[in-house]
């Protein structure tokens, strides 16, 4: 399976990737455990110097960050927030299920294999990302947690070029084994055919244990409805030059993945997010959270 040349450009930049490390280090200041973001690695991707993001290093700045976040592109800092903590509970899930192999695309700053090292111990875990990408990764990894934990493999693809399934067959993963792939911020930015080529490929598995979980946006934002949040984050995207080129049909996310071989098993919205990972102790919630799209969970159809 092969991506075109604008998907893979777009599968993961250390730009884009250091965004959303931003985003969860803001989230890990709230003081209520409940609606608090666990990706206490997060702030480490986040580099220094006189630039907007270093604010979350500096103790007396960061506590403005969700106010700053909020005002730049509201409801992203709840989506956030419920983003990380159920794909947090998916890989959870999976593992105790007894899934044999974990595979992150486009990686970037995924920060899973290492703040949840001992409870990933048990499977092969994959980080599959563009060369370029990798490489920073690695680098960080290095300073930050030392050596990598030795089930994690990095695989570097060209995606305009190479097979993901090639190359993972390459590094010693296994179609036949139950497996989880992580798509955490990739397939909103990809061309339909880009994310119909992952989910064929995905749904091609013979383990029927094996599944995907992603987040996604509903067609209708990107054919122009601007609900809450959705002006902000169309403008801030295409200001840097990564503009969303893919959505599902509100309400079609089960039609939408049978045609690729996959069973939806969760699709979980604003409305199901809120209650389960944005409510504080005392019955308030974090914020708005964007109701333009979801996160889908879809396992091998038998």
């Amino acid at each position: 399976m092969a991506l075109d040349e604008r998907g893979a450009s777009r599968l993961s930049t250390a730009s884009t990737a250091e965004g959303a490390a931003l985003q969860r280090a803001i989230g890990t200041q709230d003081r209520d455990p409940a609606v608090r973001n666990p990706d206490h690695l997060a702030i480490e991707f986040v580099g220094g110097g006189l630039r907007l993001p270093a604010f979350v290093k500096v103790p007396g700045l960061r506590r403005l960050g969700p106010r700053i976040l909020e005002r730049i592109v509201p409801g992203s800092l709840a989506f956030e927030v419920a983003r990380t903590k159920h794909l947090d509970t998916v890989v959870r899930e999976e593992v105790a299920a007894g899934i044999a192999q974990l595979v992150f695309l486009g990686a970037g700053y995924e920060t899973r294999p290492y703040r949840l090292q001992t409870e990933l111990a048990p499977v092969a875990i994959y980080e599959v990302d563009i060369p370029a990408m990798s490489e920073i990764k690695q680098r960080k990894i290095a300073q930050i947690v030392g050596p990598p934990p030795p089930n994690v493999t990095y695989v570097q693809i060209d995606f305009t070029r190479e097979d993901l399934g090639e190359r993972l067959a390459a590094h010693g993963h296994d179609t036949g084994r139950p497996t989880l792939y992580v798509w955490s911020g990739v397939a909103p930015y990809l061309p339909p055919e880009a994310v119909a080529a992952v989910l064929d490929f995905v749904g091609g598995h013979a383990s029927p244990e094996t599944s995907i979980v992603f987040d996604y946006l509903h067609q209708e934002v990107l054919d122009g409805e601007r609900p809450y949040g959705a002006e902000e984050l169309m403008t801030a995207v295409a200001k840097m030059g990564e503009p969303f080129r893919f959505g599902i049909p509100r309400g079609g996310t089960a039609a939408f993945l049978a045609a690729h071989g996959l069973r939806l098993e969760s699709d979980l919205g604003a409305a199901e997010a809120v209650p389960r990972y944005l409510t504080r102790a005392d019955g308030s919630t974090l914020g708005p959270m964007w109701e333009f799209g979801g996160f889908a969970h879809a396992r091998v159809a038998a």
